[in-house]
């Protein structure tokens, strides 16, 4: 008898504990998404706990919504600044299965603008594992003149000539005393995302530091000959 009884206790013991896991995520997503209202109230914009199947569609063309599998938005606070329409939002995947499953969670600032005229191009901070791919023949555009910049990021992009004439000194200037930033940008919309999902009282810093970045690329479009005619 004591020979069933104990894996029925050792079964009973495990699923109580991942009930109780599955509990506290839910108890704290949902105070994590109160939290963000009120965050969206006191700042003036729209919210909606779900995602928006809109907004998901455009992001489809960055990599960060390729990757992994149980991909999910919510927490989407919108508002629009000038000519331009910021959206921030809670955004996670998941990479592995089973026991070496690991989900990862982003906080992203989405602007878009018709007069974001930039190319594409993708920039995240260099590690190891990226030295390595760079050693192997993977894409890195580096600037030879440099090397604050270059050692700081991986930049990624489908023009490499054109993304070189964009990264201009001012502007790697300017990227380079953000170490840590995530950036993948297409014609008229722009992604920005740093250090996981952010905390709710961070959200308004999180979006300044999207901005500002932002403004950078769009003062190198100022700084662009005009094109001939």
């Amino acid at each position: 008898m004591e020979r069933v009884l104990v894996p029925v206790a050792m079964l009973i013991a495990t699923v109580s504990l991942v009930g109780g896991i599955v509990w506290l995520v839910r108890h704290f997503e949902k105070k994590r998404t109160e939290a963000l209202r009120a965050v969206a109230a006191a700042m003036g914009l729209d919210f909606s706990a779900g995602k928006d199947e809109t907004m998901l569609a455009k992001m489809e063309v960055f990599s960060l919504f390729h990757k992994g599998h149980g991909r999910r938005m919510k927490n989407v606070m919108t508002t629009t600044a000038d000519t331009a329409r910021i959206t921030i939002f809670d955004y996670q995947y998941t990479t592995g299965g089973g026991q070496h499953s690991q989900t990862h969670r982003q906080t992203v600032v989405s602007i878009e603008s018709d007069a974001l005229s930039l190319p594409n191009f993708a920039l995240r901070p260099e590690g190891v594992m990226q030295k390595i791919g760079a050693a192997l023949g993977m894409q890195d555009i580096d600037f030879e003149g440099d090397p604050e910049f270059s050692n700081a990021f991986v930049l990624t992009g489908d023009d490499e000539e054109s993304i070189r004439r964009f990264f201009d000194e001012e502007l790697r200037e300017s990227l380079a005393q953000r170490k840590g930033i995530c950036v993948e940008v297409t014609p008229g919309l722009f992604i920005y995302h740093c250090g996981g999902r952010r905390k709710p009282e961070e959200i308004r810093e999180l979006m300044n530091e999207a901005w500002t970045v932002h403004s950078a690329c769009a003062a190198r479009l100022s700084r662009m000959p005009a094109p001939s005619v």
